[in-house]
């Protein structure tokens, strides 16, 4: 009985399918990563830009605390990240002579996060430096309850180019509720110390209902 073979040829011809479909496969995948890698990309600059509008930034300032500042004010920074808000907001001069920085965040998530601290790179670079040459701790009020502020005397540096400007920074931060927010004002050139009671005492917190 003969049996039905097949040429060679034939079943040489009848095995590349399988190869590519494979390669078919691997580019669709490399062409979705691709498309995700642009999106995370578009997505990303889209946060960063949000960040440095002023009306965003007033914002997120204004859900966490009422708040005023002598003369016109602009938003500098805003980031909402979770349930962690940061706002950085100054005076219109040039270089300001007011700026406020406010935050919240969950006590639980200041305790799980990483040792770079937000908080005070954004103070860093929006704020500016500030050398201390003397502090006193005082109970003032703040939204309704007594906390100790630290009122700091001191040199306030805005930039590599510029001079130290003779400054003033309260500190604070009250708890509520596992909330934790913090209030930084720095303020400097003539009537410092006035401006920077002013603003502190302006500053009432404002509750989600």
């Amino acid at each position: 009985m003969k049996k039905n073979t097949i040429p060679e040829d034939n079943l040489t011809n009848s095995i590349p399918e399988y190869p590519v479909r494979f390669w078919e496969i691997i580019l669709i995948i490399m062409g979705a990563f691709g498309l995700l890698g642009s999106a995370v990309i578009g997505l990303g600059s889209k946060v960063i830009k949000n960040m440095f509008t002023p009306a965003r930034a007033e914002a997120i300032a204004q859900s966490l605390f009422d708040y005023q500042i002598p003369g016109s004010a602009q938003g500098v920074v805003g980031v909402n990240f979770g349930a962690k808000k940061i706002a950085i907001i100054s005076s219109q001069n040039n270089p300001p002579d007011i700026t406020l920085f406010v935050s919240k965040a969950p006590i639980e998530q200041i305790k799980e996060e990483d040792s770079l601290n937000l908080d005070i790179t954004l103070q860093e670079v929006y704020q500016g430096s500030f050398i201390v040459t003397s502090t006193k701790i005082e109970n003032q009020e703040l939204c309704g309850k007594s906390v100790p502020v630290s009122i700091q005397v001191g040199k306030h540096l805005l930039g590599e180019p510029s001079q130290p400007i003779d400054g003033i920074r309260y500190m604070a931060k009250i708890t509520d509720n596992g909330v934790e927010r913090k209030v930084n004002i720095i303020t400097n050139g003539e009537n410092a110390q006035e401006k920077a009671a002013k603003v502190f005492h302006s500053l009432e917190c404002r509750f989600e209902s």
